[in-house]
């Protein structure tokens, strides 16, 4: 009997994935024929996914691939699965065979390319994410490819090549929204702002509500001088999307500096904190882009005196991996003297709680470790500087450091002159170790 496929698909398409799982399940039969296999077995995998039940349908996919070992959607899905379970390399393995079986397949060569960049094969990641975009001359280019893509060549500050990549899509379709935004901030980037405006008011266009345009179009009017029409636009940014923490961050920072608008600009500081914080709690939130917002409610804070304030977001950016190295230095820089001999020391610290643990430390963490980047004069003071600021993290007497010397560059002594001594940068964030966990000796 053949299962009801088209049905099946109308109810995931709805989102009524609990429904489309009852059907599948009643719909099963060992002896089905091969030709629906395959799509059953792929809309199953899929509604377990959506009602996440992840174990069942890890068990399905690698059944399904058992049976089916050449056949490029099921090792896809295979792939997608392992890959939400945190399974990144057995999700590359299946990715990387749906590959070796269909050449032509883009959407395996960018889920393949996804996982490398999350695993830091960037230069992989990049060569897959262009086979997915330029790979086969069948249809149009994959968009969340090129997006990817675009995203990659911009963080290795490849912007020229990014454009490229965008410019090539919109020659396939120029109306694509958030291209022509991705479009407009490479052109922002490379300080051709007035096309960049052109650009993103050309999105706006097609969708007066999009909070990315008007974000961008904003940030891009005020590095053009055009700090009223900035102003406004931004307003219209947080409009659009009243709970990004970024555009709540940037507008609050602006609007400090107009005495009649302090306690809305602080209002929006502290709204995009405490979205920060919401999202941290869900495991939903990037340090990398909590960083550009604490960033700027620090330099909002900071620069218009409220030093006290600035200095408590300086100490919540440090206990959460928050911190920049702008954050870090402007401290260091208003607390210390400049040295001539000051020299970067690459600094490894354990911490360890005596007796409870802060607040702010995962539930089952007993300690963790971090390297930090310090500018001393010598190690004896690198030491000092370190355990001083995680004091400041880390209050009261409940957590004991261990401090070591990893790495002394002496390359950079003399390049700039003087050099403020003080934590500058993170090396490599926090990695909490569990009460059922022993640290490892240095």
């Amino acid at each position: 009997m053949r299962p009801p496929l088209e049905t099946i698909a109308a109810l995931l398409e709805q989102g009524s994935a609990d429904s489309a799982v009852r059907m599948l399940r009643n719909a099963w039969d060992p002896d089905l024929a091969t030709e629906h296999r395959v799509p059953v077995y792929l809309m199953w995998i899929r509604g377990l996914c959506e009602t996440e039940e992840f174990e069942p349908a890890v068990v399905l996919a690698r059944r399904a691939a058992e049976e089916f070992p050449r056949e490029p959607d099921v090792l896809v899905a295979l792939g997608n699965v392992l890959d939400l379970v945190g399974e990144l390399e057995e999700a590359k393995e299946a990715f990387a065979l749906a590959v070796d079986v269909d050449p032509d397949n883009a959407l395996a060569h960018y889920n393949l390319g996804a996982v490398l960049d999350r695993i830091g094969d960037h230069e992989e990641a990049k060569e897959q994410y262009s086979l997915a975009v330029y790979g086969s001359d069948d249809g149009p280019s994959m968009v969340e490819a090129v997006t990817a893509l675009g995203a990659l060549l911009r963080r290795q500050d490849n912007v020229e090549d990014a454009l490229e990549v965008y410019e090539r899509y919109l020659e396939e379709d120029p109306v694509h929204t958030d291209i022509l935004v991705e479009h407009g901030i490479c052109l922002s980037d490379l300080d051709r702002l007035d096309e960049a405006i052109d650009r993103f008011d050309e999105a706006l266009t097609f969708l007066p509500g999009h909070a990315g345009a008007l974000y961008n179009l904003a940030i891009t009017q005020y590095r053009a001088g055009r700090s009223a029409e900035a102003l406004e636009t931004m307003s219209r940014a947080r409009a659009a999307e009243p709970d990004n923490p970024l555009t709540l961050a940037v507008l609050g920072g602006w609007l400090l500096a107009d005495t009649a608008q302090v306690d809305t600009a602080l209002r929006h500081l502290y709204q995009a904190i405490e979205l920060l914080e919401e999202l941290r709690t869900t495991g939903d939130l990037n340090p990398a882009y909590a960083g550009l917002v604490v960033e700027e409610v620090f330099e909002g804070l900071w620069s218009t005196g409220r030093r006290q304030e600035a200095h408590d977001i300086y100490l919540l950016a440090g206990r959460y991996d928050w911190s920049t190295p702008h954050m870090l230095s402007t401290v260091a820089e208003a607390e210390n003297q400049p040295k001539s001999n000051g020299t970067t020391f690459t600094v490894s610290a354990r911490a360890r709680a005596k007796s409870g643990r802060p607040e702010h430390w995962p539930c089952d963490a007993s300690g963790y470790t971090t390297d930090l980047a310090v500018v001393a004069s010598d190690e004896a003071e690198a030491r000092t500087l370190t355990i001083a600021y995680l004091r400041r993290l880390e209050p009261g007497d409940t957590v004991s450091f261990d401090v070591r010397i990893v790495q002394r560059n002496d390359a950079d002594a003399n390049d700039e002159g003087p050099r403020t001594c003080g934590v500058v940068g993170v090396v490599a964030s926090r990695a909490y170790f569990r009460h059922s966990q022993r640290p490892r000796s240095a």
